[in-house]
């Protein structure tokens, strides 16, 4: 190696040599126990942190009574569903208790009465598919001379 150098390089004697002195190890455990009881005592904080906000969610969601408002609403529709009352006086049109309802579909659907297809139906067959496409296409095709002039 060269002592050729671009900056004056100091001369030390062997005898300094590095600093023999122990590095001071109490403040180094201070420190490092100081750290950790804070790391806990942030991690048990949010811990706690969540658990009211999760208990608060709970209860404000699932084990609060019901507003007066959504009683009220409840119980007129509870009424509606089991009293007999005018919903237009004038074109005669009434509301029957919903017992009384499922009784009369009951009783029309026994007579036959229904006014919706609710009797059981039979699937159409391959055969009787192509019948109404062939039906349908010859509908819809222009007769064979209509092209000729």
């Amino acid at each position: 190696m060269s002592d050729d150098y671009e900056h004056p390089r100091a001369k030390h004697e062997a005898s300094e040599g590095f600093d023999r002195t122990d590095p001071a190890s109490g403040s180094i455990w201070g420190f490092t126990i100081g750290s950790v009881i804070i790391l806990i005592v942030v991690i048990f904080a949010l811990q706690q942190y969540f658990v009211k906000v999760w208990n608060d969610a709970v209860y404000e969601k699932v084990l609060a009574a019901p507003s007066q408002e959504l009683q009220n609403t409840l119980n007129q529709n509870n009424y509606d569903l089991t009293h007999y009352s005018y919903e237009d006086k004038g074109k005669g049109v009434v509301r029957i208790p919903l017992e009384r309802a499922e009784e009369l579909v009951l009783q029309d659907a026994a007579q036959g009465k229904t006014f919706y297809p609710a009797k059981d139906t039979k699937p159409k067959t391959d055969a009787e598919l192509a019948a109404e496409a062939k039906q349908a296409a010859a509908k819809s095709a222009p007769p064979a001379n209509a092209n000729k002039e």
